[in-house]
């Protein structure tokens, strides 16, 4: 892409949990092959993009509510080509946050993003309620996961289905919104989260199709080892930061 190397970039990254795992092998592969990328991220286990969620004792603000499309806003107001990726689109669901308020919530951030000339990147929930779970492995984990949720299968299918139709017709309505889909194929036991010794394979796919659109090629793939770190660091980040509180978050987490 003429001129792609010589700008400066800003990956906007948006998730819950398994963004929040895969963080820091996301962000130095990215970094590995872009030089002088930055980062914004709003993430975290449980994280909502319309309702506040969370993890045991502590909650997050809702990503839409947060304050990372302002700092993005600032990058490309100073020349920073901006890449925004939306994933981990779920969690509100099992809150009980109806899908056209849930869509309204995406498609603000999304409108938002495209304001900023950004390319925008989303990822397909991944989870086929009704094919993947069954109704009693849906109880089973939405009383691990989710235990106050009153949420039913049908409803959770019903909402699925609903949310990615939304993604893909987003995706085809407008050239610089890409549906990043298949990921479905790394996720481990409980269908919700990418499994302990595929997830590196997820996110080498999540890169690999932002680099095909920006004209990057590569230089390999996220490894397993870079995931392992990726893993110990997000848990350091949970504990002293999120839960504990002894230590700010990191510069750019909202």
């Amino acid at each position: 892409m003429q001129g792609f190397e010589h700008t400066e970039s800003l990956f906007v990254l948006l998730g819950a949990s398994n963004l929040a795992r895969g963080h820091s092998a996301l962000t130095r592969h990215i970094s590995q092959n872009i030089s002088g990328s930055e980062f914004v991220n709003a993430l975290g286990p449980g994280r909502g993009y319309c309702a506040r969620g969370g993890l045991l004792n502590f909650t997050y603000s809702p990503i839409g509510g947060c304050r990372v499309m302002e700092s993005a806003r600032v990058y490309a107001e100073r020349g920073f080509r901006v890449i925004v990726l939306l994933t981990d689109i779920g969690n509100d669901i099992m809150y009980g946050v109806p899908e056209k308020s849930l869509i309204e919530c995406l498609d603000t951030l999304i409108e938002k993003s495209l304001r900023l000339n950004a390319e925008v990147f989303v990822t397909a929930i991944h989870v086929d309620v009704c094919k993947d779970m069954g109704k009693r492995s849906f109880k089973l984990l939405k009383a691990i996961f989710y235990p106050k949720s009153s949420v039913t299968f049908d409803q959770a299918d019903s909402a699925v289905k609903k949310l990615n139709h939304y993604l893909e017709e987003k995706s085809q309505q407008n050239e610089r919104v890409h549906l990043v889909s298949g990921l479905g194929a790394f996720c481990g036991m409980d269908k919700i989260h990418y499994g302990l010794f595929k997830s590196h394979l997820a996110w080498s796919r999540v890169a690999s199709a932002m680099f095909l659109m920006l004209g990057v090629t590569p230089t390999g793939n996220v490894g397993p080892g870079s995931m392992a770190v990726s893993l110990c660091k997000n848990l350091s980040r949970l504990i002293f930061s999120d839960m504990l509180r002894i230590m700010k978050k990191p510069k750019g987490f909202f």
